[in-house]
């Protein structure tokens, strides 16, 4: 077992991670960087399925008080009442100044024959103030040389459990790829674990995106929030393949069929009127929403997913007309997670969260590209006033803190080290959640996959209890586990259908058209 001091601990290499890593170390701070996979390798950020990013941000003359306020608006009323007012003025105010700083850095963004930077809508949004991306190439490279200039430590491994008592944190434990745990005390600890998405069977993340942020926060006493509201979105897979469902598309009949050939828009929405509202109001946002009637398409296909008239795509769809891929709802990012104040602390003292991985800047519904502005802004907050804190508590030492029991309890850290495979859990546990907790809910669904984790989470307990060795692929199964039922039980409460949360049991009301 080995100890390592540093100011500030980051959790995650990601974009909010980098820009955290590179804000503490401007204050002066040591920095460590704790990564599960090479840098820019995987994650929400560096996605290999992503072709680039788009980001909300107002720039120079842009920043008048009338602009800035209507951006300001406009987030919060795709929240839909469930962001953080005071969180959503600072991204607003700060994402020009961001932005700037990684033009600076050398980010390119596209522009037009004449130079000018080519603007953009986001979904849900009424103003073309996204910027784009060049290639995701140029992205890896900007935000690795981003790390490379923070002069952060980088060390490969899983945090499996954070140095958390009485309301405090001072760092957190880690086994690093070669199965060594390293206790890492630090002065301010920033979570920067991108969301969850990897839960589900579907999604548009690498498969380590499995809460496990969401986890080490829970079980440190820090507060969550708004973790049911998760964008899906439209596509496609076959095989291994996955892609986005083209939304123009909807506009041709029977391009959604079930297996026995049956127009499932036509069966599930027999009153023209209402197809032609509803395929026309979802070519306006890519996320699954019940803000409009678009959530009725949604639903007729979600209601079909795991039965014998599941729906698949007719038409052109980049697999070929032969044996026609299967509709599906990718999961995309989370809105919620750890609550976080202006300085991107949460309720427990010492413990940061910036990116997907913290809720606030978003509510029930968001606006295309401002999750990056997030990662920027509030990674850049965590870094500088983490580093500050960190400054102040050197004079403190970290209170004695045990090394970590396995997450099921009973054995020690050494048998976090080696994989066991308990049969199948991870897909049970995946299969459940998409069956019973992503665009279509009710309580009974949600109880059931509840019922499924707990039966995960027992297997997994015996397979421990032979005395089989664990190991991180272990651990990032229980994550999956115990993020999905955080997940189920925010679900559970609201009982109400509201954005990207639809209880079929409590269906949406005086949708516009």
């Amino acid at each position: 077992m080995e100890s390592i001091e540093t100011d500030v601990l980051i959790i995650g290499a990601g974009a909010a991670g980098i820009r955290a890593a590179l804000a503490a170390s401007k204050e002066g701070a040591d920095v460590l960087v704790v990564a599960k996979e090479e840098v820019t390798h995987s994650g929400s950020s560096f996605s290999p399925i992503s072709q680039g990013w788009g980001i909300q941000a107002l720039l120079g003359d842009e920043r008048t008080p009338e602009k800035l306020e209507a951006f300001y608006q406009e987030v919060m009323e795709v929240g839909l009442g469930k962001c953080a007012p005071d969180l959503v003025r600072i991204l607003v105010e700060e994402s020009g100044p961001r932005t700037e700083e990684l033009m600076a850095l050398g980010l390119r963004f596209k522009k037009d024959q004449t130079g000018k930077y080519i603007r953009v809508l986001g979904c849900f949004s009424d103003q073309p103030r996204a910027f784009v991306t060049e290639t995701m190439a140029d992205i890896k490279h900007c935000f690795r040389l981003m790390l490379e200039r923070s002069g952060a430590r980088v060390i490969r491994g899983q945090v499996v459990k954070l140095m958390a008592e009485d309301g405090q944190c001072w760092g957190g434990w880690v086994v690093t790829t070669d199965g060594t745990l390293v206790g890492i005390h630090a002065g301010a600890t920033v979570l920067a674990t991108g969301g969850a998405a990897g839960i589900y069977r579907d999604h548009l993340v690498s498969d380590d995106c499995v809460g496990d942020g969401y986890v080490l926060a829970h079980n440190a006493g820090a507060a969550l929030d708004n973790l049911a509201f998760i964008q899906f979105m439209l596509g496609l897979r076959k095989g291994r393949q996955v892609a986005f469902l083209p939304l123009s598309g909807l506009r041709h009949p029977a391009r959604l069929c079930a297996r026995n050939g049956q127009d499932v828009l036509a069966a599930a929405m027999p009153e023209q009127d209402i197809r032609d509202r509803s395929v026309e109001a979802r070519q306006r946002h890519f996320p699954f929403s019940c803000r409009d009637i678009s959530f009725r398409i949604d639903q007729s296909v979600a209601c079909n997913e795991g039965t014998d008239a599941e729906v698949v795509w007719l038409g052109e769809h980049g697999f070929g007309e032969k044996d026609p891929p299967r509709v599906v709802h990718l999961a995309h990012a989370f809105n919620g997670g750890i609550r976080i104040d202006e300085k991107g602390e949460s309720s427990v003292e010492g413990l940061f969260a910036a990116g997907e991985v913290a809720a606030g800047p978003h509510g029930a519904d968001r606006i295309g590209g401002c999750m990056m502005t997030a990662t920027q802004v509030f990674g850049s907050r965590a870094g500088r006033f983490g580093a500050d804190l960190a400054k102040r508590r050197r004079t403190k030492k970290s209170p004695q803190t045990r090394p970590p029991q396995s997450p099921v309890g009973g054995a020690g850290i050494g048998e976090v080290r080696a994989f066991f495979g308990a049969g199948d859990v991870a897909g049970r546990a995946k299969e459940a959640l998409s069956l019973n907790a992503s665009v279509v809910r009710n309580v009974s669904g949600l109880q059931r996959c509840l019922d499924t984790l707990r039966d995960c989470s027992d297997e997994l307990e015996i397979a421990r209890s032979k005395g089989s060795l664990l190991t991180e692929g272990y651990w990032q199964e229980w994550c999956l586990i115990e993020a999905g039922r955080l997940v189920v039980q925010d679900a559970i409460r609201r009982e109400y259908s509201l954005g990207s949360h639809l209880r079929e049991d409590f269906p949406p009301t005086d949708i516009p058209s």
